[in-house]
């Protein structure tokens, strides 16, 4: 009869333990598989610039080439370290004017506001600036103003999770390449 007993406590044991394995394993593919839809919805922010010396123009675009769309909590445009304000496009025409005051130019100018979804794989112009007239800048001046201006766009994915883009640390990091 001791031996019957063994057995079935023997029996009970192994079962226990495979019940707490296929517990731990179902956890744990929880886990995985929730890290791999957080990962399948992650926006990235950057910019890209396009420069067409031969006619004088200059444009900066916003991309989200994340897979995830990305809503825009705070936008924000720093010359010479100070932030410019201003409704809608306003803060970009003030940084042109602060950045360009002797030279003529024709721009087009975008943003995107607090609380804009931007969707995974979207591109939009955020200033494009064409110079025109007698007196035209260098490549070395636009250069050194796009180095004047920073960015900072702070944004969630559709999890919450918090991403920030800033030109200076984009800058820094192409720097060290």
């Amino acid at each position: 009869m001791d031996e019957c007993l063994s057995w079935d406590a023997v029996a009970a044991i192994a079962s226990a333990v495979i019940a707490l394995s296929a517990l731990g394993l179902t956890v744990w593919q929880a886990v995985t598989a929730r890290r791999h839809n957080r990962l399948s919805v992650t926006p990235h922010l950057t910019t890209w610039s396009h420069l067409d010396r031969g006619n004088n123009l200059y444009q900066i675009d916003l991309l989200n080439n994340g897979i995830g769309p990305a809503l825009i909590k705070h936008f924000l445009i720093q010359v010479d370290g100070k932030s410019i304000s201003g409704e809608a496009s306003e803060p970009i025409e003030k940084a042109l004017k602060i950045l360009f005051p002797q030279y003529l130019y024709q721009s087009y100018q975008s943003y995107v506001t607090n609380g804009y979804m931007m969707s995974e794989k979207e591109a939009r112009p955020l200033v494009r600036v064409q110079f025109c007239g007698e007196r035209l800048p260098t490549s070395e001046e636009v250069d050194h103003a796009i180095k004047r201006v920073r960015l900072v766009i702070k944004y969630e994915s559709i999890y919450g999770e918090s991403d920030c883009l800033d030109t200076d640390t984009l800058r820094s990091t192409h720097s060290l390449n």
